[in-house]
Formats: structure tokens, sequence, C-alpha cells
């Protein structure tokens, strides 16, 4: 988003979560890992999907009939990784001054597995209530801890 962007403003809606609801893997992969977060909702903000933590949207994905793939984060501790990467290929993403990172990838081009995981984690971090932050990190505990 550029500086005089804001964040988009999801609109929930009451349908569960369809696991196939993307073509793209990697998509559905990143849409998998976010609703399996403490306390989110998937609703749309234009024509993306919008998953907010509390009152605050925190990853948006999007896919067109072409194929195009769009997807966003906020981020703060990645932030010099992805302006170099906003950099270094600004065919594909955009880093704002608002810290949110923009990828897109029009059909064909291969979207990188593995690249956004983390940055989903950190985006919910940024963004979600404290209590929704608290709770995904007992969970990570309890899954150290075996």
């Amino acid at each position: 988003m550029s500086e005089t962007e804001t964040e988009p403003e999801a609109v929930e809606t009451t349908a569960p979560v369809e696991r196939d609801g993307f073509q793209n893997p990697v998509l559905q992969s990143l849409r998998d890992l976010a609703a399996e977060l403490p306390g989110v909702k998937e609703g749309t903000s234009c024509v993306k999907r919008a998953f907010k933590a509390g009152n605050k949207g925190f990853l948006y994905l999007g896919e067109n009939d072409s194929g195009r793939v769009d997807i966003m984060v906020k981020l703060d501790e990645s932030s010099e990784e992805a302006a170099k990467l906003a950099h270094d290929d600004p065919e594909h993403y955009a880093f704002g001054d608002t810290h949110w990172m923009t990828a897109k990838f029009p059909s064909g081009d291969t979207v990188p597995e593995g690249l956004f995981e983390n940055w989903v984690y950190e985006s919910f971090r940024l963004q979600a209530p404290v209590e929704l932050r608290e709770q995904l990190n007992a969970e990570d505990d309890v899954e150290t801890d075996d």
C-alpha cells in the first residue's frame, strides 16, 4: 500500500470457510493457515478474501479468472527483507511506507512456496488484539512442549 492508502475494510461473511476456495495451491495453503489462527474471521474486501483478527485485517488473498494471484500482509520484523525483495523484483512485489507487502503474480508465474507462511504469522501478531496473540503464543508453547 502506498502511504496514502489505508487498510481495506473487510466485510464479514457468515459462510463457513470453504477448503477448496482457490485454484492456486499456495493461496489455498495460506488460506488454510490463516483459518487455523485463533479468532480469525474470513470476509471480503473489494475482490479479495480478507482475514481479520479482531477488527483488523492481516491477510488479503486474491485470484482472478485469468489466474493472477495477489497477496497482502503487514510486516514489521521482516520489513528490511520485504523492501529488498520489492527493490530486486518490482514486477512481483511492492512494499509501502505503511509496511504492507503486496505480491502480484500474473497467470503463469510461479508463486514461491514457503515465502509467505512466516509473514502470515507476523502480520497476525501485528494486527491481532492482545488476547488473540496470547492465545497463539500459548498454542505455540503447547506444541513445543510435545
